[in-house]
């Protein structure tokens, strides 16, 4: 099977099983060319805004004899037909720009979503539980020391409430080595917000309480 590091190896396991996973933003198509290389996956969409990815997706295909999978120029959604595929993956994106998909994208991404935001992973939670979806799962990953988050969320129509912890460590929290590195950049972070707000004379019960969920999901 093709080659894949942590991060990529993280995404894959939490895409689980489909019809159709369309990869929005897939580059080198590694994700949808392992998942029908496993039969994990039956059909893929390869996505991406620009043809020089998409030409690079098709080359993979080619050298690993991956023919079920169709490769589209589109920006996000916008090129895909609503209900041609059950999963969506968008990964190694930042937060922000993830969410801005999955807005303009409405119905179209109301199916099981796997993303991998780069950063800003707490306003991709924020926008998730202020638009009606539910996240279903979270997953850590460790990759050149890097802690990385895999978030599976699937629309519900309902907003949820959240805490200003959850928004950086998410709902669930695993006892893994991975999510305790994640707590660690986590709090190295906060740390650092909390100088400036006490520098300032700005409140800092939110960050002290951030801080302390940190150290003790860290704790062995």
């Amino acid at each position: 099977m093709i080659a894949l590091d942590a991060r990529l190896r993280c995404i894959y396991e939490a895409a689980g099983c489909c019809d159709c996973i369309a990869d929005i933003g897939s580059d080198h198509a590694l994700l949808p060319i392992a998942l029908l290389q496993s039969g994990k996956a039956k059909r893929a969409i390869a996505c991406d805004v620009r043809p020089g990815p998409l030409e690079r997706s098709r080359k993979n295909a080619l050298k690993y004899n991956i023919e079920n999978i169709d490769f589209v120029l589109s920006d996000g959604f916008d090129a895909l037909a609503e209900g041609s595929y059950d999963k969506a993956a968008i990964c190694g994106m930042g937060g922000i720009l993830i969410s801005e998909i999955i807005r303009r994208a409405r119905s179209k991404a109301h199916c099981e979503l796997i993303l991998q935001p780069m950063t800003a992973y707490e306003d991709l939670r924020a926008f998730l539980w202020n638009n009606g979806f539910t996240i279903a799962d979270e997953r850590f990953a460790v990759d050149a020391k890097k802690p990385y988050v895999v978030i599976i969320a699937r629309y519900a129509g309902e907003n949820e409430r959240y805490t200003y912890s959850d928004l950086f460590l998410g709902k669930i929290r695993p006892d893994t080595a991975e999510f305790k590195a994640f707590c660690k950049k986590v709090r190295a972070q906060a740390e650092k917000r909390l100088k400036g707000a006490l520098h300032r004379n700005l409140p800092t019960s939110d960050l002290e309480e951030l801080i302390k969920s940190c150290i003790f999901s860290e704790k062995d």
